[in-house]
């Protein structure tokens, strides 16, 4: 009888502890799918949180490139991205010298180079501001042959077009032969983009200076 009490005793401790059993083991499943869960929820709010900051990493480059084409746009429309081109100017002054009897005139047309502000250029912050530059010296006879020689070229757009100095002597009137003496300089200046070259349309071939025969 004591050994068919035992039995009975027995099966319903078995019977909890197998409760227990599976209970633990359902909490223990229970914690690790919300450990989980949690995880993927941080990972979905982090990717969340980078695809939101692409997104306005990219409205801002929207932004920048728009205003940069408005830019490029009234750079163009301005001519500020016309390459001068040395050689019609170097045929003007030729004309000019030609017409005008300009015999006792010294010119010389500079290679397009970079303006760099006092700072050396560097290939990781190359300048995009270039100038050709014309020195005039010499002998006229008066005031009325430096004026066109001053002038753009007449046909030529693009760039600044900037008388930078001239310097004016005038000889006494007893002198025979020109009267003025001159030394001027003018810079025709432009912008030339990163990816452009200084000679892309064939205009500021060759690179040399140019300069008046003889």
């Amino acid at each position: 009888m004591m050994r068919a009490m035992s039995s009975g005793l027995g099966r319903p401790l078995i019977a909890g502890a197998l409760v227990l059993l599976v209970s633990g083991t359902l909490l223990f499943w229970s914690k690790a799918e919300r450990d989980d869960a949690a995880a993927t929820l941080r990972l979905n709010d982090n990717r969340l949180a980078q695809a939101r900051a692409a997104h306005q990493a990219a409205r801002d480059a929207d932004a920048a490139t728009r205003l940069g084409l408005r830019q490029l746009e009234a750079l163009h429309g301005a001519g500020l991205l016309e390459t001068p081109d040395r050689q019609a100017w170097q045929r003007h002054l030729l004309g000019l010298q030609g017409r005008l009897q300009l015999d006792g005139l010294e010119w010389m047309l500079s290679p397009v180079q970079p303006v760099s502000g006092g700072e050396p250029e560097t290939p990781a912050s190359p300048s995009a501001l270039r100038v050709a530059s014309l020195h005039l010296q010499g002998e006229l006879a008066h005031e009325g042959r430096l004026l066109p020689l001053l002038d753009r070229p007449a046909g030529l757009g693009g760039g600044l077009f900037l008388p930078r100095h001239c310097r004016l002597a005038r000889r006494t009137p007893a002198t025979e032969g020109p009267a003025l003496s001159i030394d001027c300089e003018i810079d025709w200046l432009f912008l030339q983009l990163p990816a452009a070259t200084e000679d892309a349309t064939g205009m500021d071939r060759p690179r040399q200076a140019l300069q008046n025969p003889g």
